[in-house]
């Protein structure tokens, strides 16, 4: 890999359409919409659970896990580490979306669990939050779940490259450029909308295309991570280009869903 933008990968996305692959994905109450329908629209098939038991039987027979912890509870941490750990069993690809992972010691520690007891194959993150699991900072860098870090290009790669080789997964930052290591390799997706961030979930959307692409290629968990994220930066930047009036993010959303679905 090396830092140059990322073009579509059409083997992963092929393995996608002719797979299909059931994305289970325990994620916040929030955008378990949007991230259903995205999913839908990149040619997977998703399926959503809160229940341990119930969450633990889908990771059997799903092609990938998503555990976002957004809007978790203790309810919703024991049906994310039984499934986490019941996918890990059956090497299959378990992607950690550690959404506000630096806002509260709460969120802080379900993202450390989940990292100690699942070792989730992808982790995907904003700055603040891939800063704050590398340990490069301490507090400050969080807003809500938003990221206000002001950490360079450099820095952002060096913290994912710690995060990665520490956890021995690949690490995704997604942001103005979007960065992806898997130990010391990097690589840089550059393109997309600013009217991503002013959208809820575009980063949960995320997280569950980086999980379905993994699940039909799970033996190319980075490539797959780069094809997510290409792909969504393309259909931000196709949405944008198509509004009848800028700034139209209502109109926004609807335009990133069908150009998802143009797009995979």
């Amino acid at each position: 890999m090396s830092p140059a933008k990322a073009k579509l990968d059409r083997l992963i996305w092929d393995a996608v359409r002719s797979s299909s692959p059931l994305t289970l994905c325990l994620t916040n109450h929030v955008t378990a919409n949007d991230c259903a329908n995205a999913l839908l629209a990149a040619g997977a098939s998703p399926v959503m659970s809160l229940d341990e038991n119930d969450a633990r039987e889908l990771a059997g027979i799903a092609s990938a896990v998503v555990l976002n912890i957004g809007t978790a509870d203790g309810a919703q941490l024991a049906a994310m580490l039984g499934a986490g750990r019941a996918a890990r069993r059956l090497g299959k690809p378990v992607v950690l979306d550690p959404v506000g992972a630096g806002a509260t010691a709460m969120r802080l520690e379900a993202a450390r669990r989940i990292l100690d007891e699942v070792g989730p194959t992808v982790i995907r993150g904003n700055a603040s939050e891939i800063l704050t699991l590398a340990g490069a900072v301490a507090g400050g860098g969080q807003k809500g779940v938003d990221s206000v870090s002001q950490a360079g290009l450099e820095a952002l790669e060096g913290a994912a490259r710690r995060l990665s080789e520490s956890c021995s997964a690949v690490v995704a930052i997604s942001g103005p450029t979007d960065v992806v290591a898997e130990g010391q390799k990097l690589a840089n997706v550059t393109g997309g909308s600013a009217l991503m961030t002013r959208i809820t979930g575009s980063g949960c959307i995320l997280s569950s295309i980086v999980a379905a692409c993994a699940g039909a290629a799970p033996d190319r968990p980075c490539q797959a991570t780069i094809a997510a994220m290409a792909l969504l930066k393309e259909a931000g930047s196709l949405a944008e280009g198509r509004l009848s009036a800028p700034g139209n993010l209502g109109e926004f959303r609807v335009r990133l869903m069908d150009a998802i679905a143009e797009l995979a």
